[in-house]
């Protein structure tokens, strides 16, 4: 036997040893999945707690509009919130990322939205039907995110399951609301409908004038979210039998002028923030902004943050 192939023979219970050594050192992929799936879930609580306390922050400034030097405090408490709330939702998207990187998911690619022929009943139909589909679709995220968050201690391949489950659905989400943004813009072409008005700066010069604007810009906001609901089931009964064409109208007039009350709402916090001096500016989600296939990871819309997800893209 040759010298190199002695020492290689005698050599090779090390090399063996130092293997199993490296291997018995490394997490299991069970075990690195349960990891990103905690720091996820973690910060996806963490999030919910923001939310919850930006709430307080606008009671807080309704209840104070005639104690400046309270109402001073609860603006700077409520721009730190949305900061946070903000880097929050970054996390997120990292721990979205590691733990795809993890299962080596690799999702399907979107497809194209269809395109509209310039029929107007099929252009409300698919538009119904996509956002029942995006409605349903975060309903099944939501189911997902029970089970994994039951599976993160279990063994088996449970946790693997609903990890990919999660990433599926969040997945057919998307795919739905990148349909219904272009049934949207198919809608106006049919109706050759013309959105007029624009964002308004709020009047007065005083933090409280400010914040008063703000808070009735956001109640107005919020009932035209209601009323937004209201059109859309008119547009079922009109599909019917009715005046499509009138309630395809009426639909967007209600969304134009939600897009509106929102551009409002960011000028309303800008003024708030020169008043406060408050720094944190940039470290929003912009307003009204449309989601598209780079936002898998984070689209989760925040209405507390004033965003519209039916209103973007507008």
């Amino acid at each position: 036997m040759s010298e190199p192939c002695r020492k290689f023979i005698q050599g090779w219970p090390l090399c063996l040893t130092a293997i199993l050594a490296v291997c018995a050192a490394a997490p299991s992929a069970h075990a690195a999945l349960a990891e990103d799936v905690s720091q996820f879930l973690t910060d996806f609580d963490r999030l919910g707690s923001v939310r919850t306390e930006i709430q307080g922050d606008r009671d807080a400034m309704a209840a104070h509009l005639q104690n400046e030097s309270e109402l001073g405090k609860d603006v700077r408490h409520f721009f730190a919130d949305r900061a946070e709330a903000h880097a929050v939702r970054a996390l997120k998207a990292v721990d979205r990322k590691q733990m795809r990187i993890t299962l080596n998911y690799k999702p399907a690619k979107l497809t194209k939205p269809v395109k509209s022929a310039g029929n107007l009943a099929e252009d409300v139909q698919r538009y119904l039907s996509a956002y029942d589909g995006w409605i349903a679709a975060q309903a099944l995220v939501a189911s997902d995110l029970v089970s994994m968050r039951g599976a993160v201690t279990s063994n088996g391949n449970a946790l693997e399951t609903a990890t990919k489950s999660f990433f599926d659905h969040s997945r057919q989400r998307l795919q739905n609301r990148v349909q219904w943004q272009s049934d949207v813009r198919a809608m106006k072409k049919d109706v050759s409908f013309k959105g007029t008005g624009k964002p308004a700066p709020p009047p007065g010069s005083t933090l409280n004038a400010h914040v008063t604007e703000f808070l009735s810009d956001r109640a107005t906001w919020e009932a035209l979210g209601l009323q937004l609901d209201a059109d859309r089931n008119n547009l079922r009964s009109a599909l019917s039998g009715g005046d499509l064409t009138a309630a395809v109208n009426k639909f967007l007039i209600t969304r134009r002028a939600r897009f509106v009350k929102g551009g409002e709402l960011a000028l309303d916090r800008m003024a708030m923030r020169k008043d406060v001096s408050s720094r944190d500016r940039l470290k929003e989600r912009k307003a009204n902004a449309a989601v598209g296939a780079k936002d898998l990871d984070s689209d989760e819309e925040d209405s507390t943050l004033e965003e519209s997800s039916d209103g973007s893209g507008e």
